[in-house]
């Protein structure tokens, strides 16, 4: 490393950072299925860190949410320390993205000072950037289940999570490159093309995984491997694939069943090029599959769809990074640049 490299320790704060999104991803996750994003019904950015402090302050927050659809239709029936709970993780879910900031914030400022970010300047102000365009998102979304829907829009939501995806993955990409400016693997051009069409059908899965979410899809079909007995359903001839919940079902399965054989001849493939890397891609990907099934098996039984889908959702906010890691091993060697 040059004397005008940035150290190591940025790389592994800036590998901090990306555990901590994921913690957000998965606090985000025990929102959506706890029901709590709605529960908080205004955007404080500095006086929104700070909750209610008394019964007076409790009343008028639970007030506000008595106004919205959701309570209106769904949730007439919750106690207030029904309604303190899922504050609570809506609550603490923003709090940790402003806990995010400093995280980032405070460190940078101090590799700033000390001239130890030397190239580095334009990635980091754009991932800043990014967080905070997640903030502000995050509130888009909400405000989408605030005046007609009882959830949040499927299709906020999915953008939501795709963009804390792509800083998760943004961040893994920029600290490796600190901390491994040069790769060390040896890659054929077909093999770094194969990992970046993994990584696009990841991003589609996602996407349709986080649709069939917004749209508690899970719960109107909680089978497998059919769709309520259906292998094809007739929403999949009339309707937007992204829209009727037995379209997305069918999309998300039928890409979740070719990357699972994506993963397989891309293991296969970098049995040359990658070390650990590769199994835990793959090892991942299995689990993925696994965690899915069993989401929806389990969707109606107990508490099963909240275990059994906040961990579906880390795994796969997991593997994402996990592979996009693999594509930073294999980039060609002319790839210097840490971003």
């Amino acid at each position: 490393m040059s004397s005008s490299s940035p150290p190591r320790a940025v790389g592994w704060w800036l590998l901090l950072v990306a555990f901590a999104v994921l913690i957000q991803v998965g606090l985000g996750g025990i929102t959506r299925l706890t029901d709590s994003g709605l529960s908080i019904t205004e955007w404080k950015p500095l006086l929104g860190v700070i909750p209610p402090l008394d019964e007076a302050g409790w009343a008028e927050a639970f007030a506000k949410y008595q106004q919205i659809p959701q309570y209106v239709q769904l949730k007439s029936h919750l106690t207030p320390d029904e309604f303190r709970f899922i504050y609570f993780w809506e609550w603490f879910h923003r709090l940790w993205g402003r806990l995010l900031g400093v995280v980032f914030g405070v460190p940078f400022l101090i590799f700033w000072k000390r001239g130890q970010i030397s190239g580095l300047g334009r990635q980091l102000l754009v991932l800043f950037a990014l967080g905070g365009l997640q903030g502000a998102l995050g509130w888009f979304m909400v405000v989408s289940g605030l005046q007609q829907l009882v959830y949040v829009s499927h299709l906020r939501l999915a953008a939501h999570l795709m963009l804390a995806l792509f800083l998760l993955c943004a961040l893994v990409w920029t600290g490796l490159g600190v901390l491994r400016p040069r790769p060390s693997a040896q890659a054929t051009p077909a093999l770094r093309k194969l990992t970046w069409a993994l990584v696009g059908l990841l991003a589609l899965q996602l996407t349709w995984g986080a649709f069939l979410a917004g749209l508690k899809a899970v719960l109107m079909a909680p089978s497998w491997p059919d769709i309520n007995g259906l292998w094809l359903p007739n929403a999949l001839w009339s309707e937007l694939p992204w829209q009727h919940w037995q379209s997305v079902h069918f999309i998300h399965r039928t890409l979740g069943y070719l990357l699972l054989v994506g993963f397989i001849a891309w293991w296969w493939a970098s049995r040359r090029a990658l070390g650990l890397e590769r199994h835990l891609v793959l090892g991942l990907g299995l689990l993925q599959v696994v965690l899915g099934i069993l989401t929806l098996i389990y969707a109606t039984h107990g508490d099963g769809l909240l275990w059994f889908g906040l961990a579906h959702q880390l795994v796969g906010s997991a593997l994402v990074a996990s592979l996009v890691g693999g594509a930073h091993e294999l980039r060609p060697a002319a790839a210097l640049t840490p971003g």
